[in-house]
């Protein structure tokens, strides 16, 4: 799927973002890839500086890209955060907001992540490894995807594919609108 609009929170609107485009696919090994295109002005825009690629908590208080994903009729989910600084979490949710104490097995590889920034926008790509998603058929996992924005001077913007709620909130099962069956495949 290619292209695809997230839209601010009505609460939370930044203006000098012109568009925030979404690529999602599968590899030929079931990986999901995600490209999160940023169309902003130079400085709109606060990014966290480059890090070593490990897990990190609460890289939602900046910049960040999240992918939410679920099997449709089960109340868990897992959630994974991309930073651009290249810090990832993986967190898994045995119901709305209940956090598992451990998501996964600590043999799940890490999400990759690839970030580039330019004068008009920034970019970022992030593979997560099947063995990271549900064991279920494709019809059946439900995906969501958020993006929150730090503005220039610290504010919060927070974009998604559907808003459910009067305040941001990409935990409600209400937002992940997409399935995996509908990601085209690629190879490799």
């Amino acid at each position: 799927m290619n292209g695809i609009q997230l839209i601010s929170h009505p609460a939370t609107n930044l203006p000098r973002v012109g568009a925030l485009l979404l690529d999602l696919s599968l590899t030929g090994a079931g990986d999901l890839r995600a490209r999160f295109d940023c169309r902003c002005r130079a400085g709109a825009l606060r990014l966290p500086q480059a890090r070593p690629a490990q897990a990190a908590d609460e890289l939602w208080r900046h910049t960040c890209c999240e992918l939410f994903v679920g099997v449709a009729g089960d109340p868990g989910y897992r959630e994974f955060n991309c930073s651009p600084s290249g810090q990832w979490a993986m967190y898994g949710f045995s119901a709305y907001r209940e956090r598992e104490p451990s998501p996964f097995q600590p043999t799940v590889p890490a999400p990759s992540i690839e970030f580039a920034s330019e004068a008009g926008g920034w970019t970022l790509q992030v593979r997560i490894a099947a063995a990271a998603l549900p064991r279920a058929a494709a019809a059946q996992i439900e995906l969501g995807v958020a993006v929150v924005l730090e503005a220039e001077q610290g504010s919060l913007s927070y974009w998604a594919l559907r808003h459910a709620a009067e305040r941001p909130d990409f935990h409600r099962r209400e937002t992940f609108v997409l399935r995996l069956s509908e990601i085209a495949q690629e190879a490799g």
